[in-house]
């Protein structure tokens, strides 16, 4: 193998273990409020109780949104986002269909990670 080849191969193990630290650094939390009493997820999960997302960066913060509706709501739709804020919180919402149809809407709370690039 040439020193060329070698740059390479240690070039991209390296990222691929700085990508999987970086995902490993972030966290989603549920909130006990924000479950029903039969401790399933509903439908809408406003902003007043939003499912907490802990990440250092955005691309972190992203990828586990997207982790966690994949795992909860597989085969959804695309969805929509739109950003919100109140004084001294950040927030993603994103609203997408079920895979049996119904609507579905989820506050994440992004200050953690909202604008650290």
């Amino acid at each position: 193998m040439t020193a060329g080849a070698t740059s390479v191969r240690n070039l991209i193990s390296g990222a691929a273990a700085a990508l999987a630290l970086a995902c490993a650094a972030a966290s989603v939390e549920v909130p006990p409020t924000v479950l029903t009493p039969t401790g399933t997820l509903p439908d809408t999960i406003d902003c007043e109780h939003p499912v907490v997302v802990k990440a250092s960066t955005e691309r972190q913060g992203i990828d586990a949104e997207r982790s966690w509706i994949d795992a909860r709501y597989p085969g959804h739709s695309r969805y929509g986002q739109a950003l919100r804020g109140s004084p001294g919180r950040m927030y993603d919402v994103l609203t997408f269909s079920a895979a049996d149809g119904r609507p579905i809407s989820v506050c994440f709370d992004i200050t953690s990670f909202f604008g650290h690039w």
